[in-house]
């Protein structure tokens, strides 16, 4: 059977003979990258010009406010979440971010996460929870009688957190047990978790921070279930800070990472709201407890609530662009100063000389930064009025590869510092365990996956033409001229993707289980499909911004990055007749030599990011604190 299928895959493409011909933009590539690079060039692009003011402001910031000089290193969970706590006030007080960023100003709000990021990702991750998940629900899914919410929120007079996940239910929304029963007498909502496993768990900023937070439950009137909507639930009094009537939070305690956000564990019991704190864009309650919704099944209505929050999706890769940037320069700046061995005993060389540094640092450098320029391109549709119907898919797909990718760095960044990197002092280790919970936050990343592979499984049902890609065979003596070709390259990805696409299409049509059961049986396949998707359009977005950007060395790292990819599934290439064998030995040696070349100006590189000093180590080689 699986012969077959894999006959049948292969039979549905056509050959079609690769050229060797390079354009303007892939000649560089067989030059030496020219060791003087514009550096400021380098900065705007990687910053973006729509973004570039803010992070500036925010830089200058981080590098001057005193809370941003404080060590948080070793601190106890207590003083660590006050610190957080009295950085998130000063950030409140800057006025570099404001409540409504997420709606009216994106590149502001986002700029500035990723630069806090530079520095922790405790403090990203606080202000995240406030100004884009309770700020968002406040923007997104409610109404003018919302409003007065926002100023307090601001400037951080009252702290907002995001009530969603249970201790049964995570990635299952729909599933989740909390009521909001409504009471015609009174005309409230009664807020209630009916079961232990209809708790909210992992709520951060709820154990001692937070006067409020958007609860969401099943909605009932007269005993119908019209599924899950938000509310505006008061946790804490305004004034007091005395916790509400039939709340209690519990502190979720000592985690991997993030110690300095207080999650908490939420019981509510029987707790009565005002009927206005539904947040109604959507769907409304009336007095007499009519229920109102401009969608006609709550499966709709559902997804159009939860709709806004892939703005936090495209944000949580912000923290992982700034573990990964901060990271990468501290490891790159310890290996061009950090000896150790040489050709003699009285001649050792910089850590940076030996082509295992090279290759382990070099490709995820590469990596950050094109993963950094198609969040670019996101952020620019978020922006707009319309957003084009790809954007969930895509903020999914980039959240779960960022993600994945920014741990495996984290961890080639500490090994790449040797024991030096195990150090908390040297920072990497802290980015390392606040990251990890990435994957699974916002989305488990493997349900992401499978999500985007639904969204490209209902396009392919929905074109009327054949778009299939003629199949590439990149075969011959000069395998550099077939892979320094940006055309090839992304045939060879279009290719991938639609074989995989195909073949998760047969699996599914073959199975004779029920829909459930048959996606379920090919998850694994519907995750390679939305790795091939994100591969393929991350790689388009870097040529389209190369065409009108020629910066160096963007040539350089595009291709690198596109090598990796390409190693990185290489079996899969050889054997679907994609790349020969004869071109597939050679690169790994492209891949040595580019790393080797952008080695040469990886200093210029990490300088472009433009990290303030007290987001790093106190020294670069990591061990002058010693002495």
């Amino acid at each position: 059977m699986y012969k077959n299928r894999i006959e049948i895959i292969k039979n549905h493409l056509e050959v079609n003979t690769p050229t060797n011909k390079n354009g303007v933009l892939e000649k560089e590539l067989f030059n030496p990258i020219d060791s003087n690079i514009n550096v400021g060039e380098l900065k705007l692009l990687i910053d973006s010009v729509e973004a570039s003011k803010y992070k500036d402001a925010t830089r200058e910031f981080i590098k001057s406010n005193p809370k941003f000089k404080e060590n948080f290193i070793g601190l106890d969970m207590a003083a660590y979440r006050q610190l957080v706590l009295e950085q998130c006030v000063e950030i409140a007080k800057s006025g570099l971010i404001h409540l409504t960023d997420i709606r009216d100003n994106l590149h502001r709000y986002a700029g500035a996460v990723e630069m806090f990021s530079l520095y922790n990702n405790n403090v990203c991750t606080k202000l995240g929870v406030h100004y884009t998940l309770f700020g968002g629900t406040i923007m997104f899914l409610g109404t003018s009688r919302h409003d007065k919410y926002i100023e307090d929120a601001n400037s951080l007079k009252t702290l907002g957190c995001f009530a969603m996940t249970e201790i049964g239910h995570g990635s299952n929304v729909r599933g989740i047990e909390t009521t909001a029963h409504y009471d015609k007498q009174s005309k409230e909502f009664i807020i209630h978790s009916p079961t232990p496993t209809s708790e909210k768990f992992w709520i951060g900023g709820s154990y001692l921070h937070a006067t409020y937070t958007t609860v969401f439950a099943n909605l009932i009137v007269d005993g119908i279930n019209h599924g899950v909507h938000a509310f505006v639930v008061p946790l804490r009094c305004p004034k007091s800070g005395a916790m509400m009537k039939g709340v209690s939070v519990k502190d979720c305690g000592h985690k991997m990472g993030l110690n300095g956000i207080d999650n908490g564990q939420i019981r509510f019991t029987q707790v009565r709201i005002p009927r206005e704190n539904l947040l109604n864009k959507y769907s409304d309650v009336g007095e007499d407890g009519t229920y109102k919704s401009q969608f006609k099944t709550p499966i709709k209505n559902f997804a159009a609530t939860m709709a806004p929050f892939i703005v936090g999706r495209m944000a949580i890769t912000k923290g992982c662009s700034g573990a990964a940037k901060t990271s990468l320069s501290i490891a790159i700046e310890f290996s061009h100063v950090r000896k150790q061995f040489g050709p003699s005993s009285n001649n050792e060389l910089p850590l940076i000389t030996l082509s295992s540094q090279q290759r382990r640092l070099m490709a995820p450098l590469a990596r950050t930064i094109i993963f950094d320029l198609y969040i670019q391109h996101l952020t620019n549709e978020l922006c707009q009025e319309k957003l084009p119907a790809s954007i969930h898919a895509h903020c999914s797909g980039i959240k779960a590869i960022y993600s994945w990718f920014c741990v495996g760095a984290l961890q080639t960044c500490r090994e790449a510092c040797g024991g030096q990197g195990y150090r908390s002092a040297n920072r990497i280790s802290e980015f390392k365990n606040d990251c990890d919970i990435v994957c699974t936050y916002e989305g488990d990343n493997t349900v992401l996956m499978q999500q985007l592979a639904k969204y490209l499984l209902g396009v392919k049902e929905k074109q009327t033409t054949n778009t299939t890609t003629n199949r590439i065979y990149l075969d011959g003596d000069d395998a550099k001229s077939l892979l320094f070709n940006f055309a090839n390259i992304h045939q060879l990805f279009q290719t991938r993707e639609e074989l995989r696409l195909v073949e998760l299409k047969q699996i599914i049509s073959n199975s004779k289980e029920s829909a459930y059961f048959a996606f379920n049986n090919a998850i694994p396949w519907a995750v390679k499909l939305g790795f091939a998707h994100m591969t393929k359009i991350v790689f388009q977005n870097s040529i389209n911004v190369l065409r009108i950007k020629n910066v160096k060395p963007l040539a350089h790292l595009i291709i690198l990055d596109a090598l990796v990819s390409i190693e990185e599934d290489l079996g899969w290439f050889v054997s679907n007749h994609l790349i020969s064998p004869n071109v597939a030995q050679s690169i790994p040696f492209l891949i040595q030599d580019l790393c080797s070349e952008v080695t040469k100006v990886s200093k210029q590189i990490i300088a472009s990011f433009d990290i303030p000093e007290n987001c790093k180590p106190s020294s670069k080689d990591l061990i002058s604190d010693l002495f």
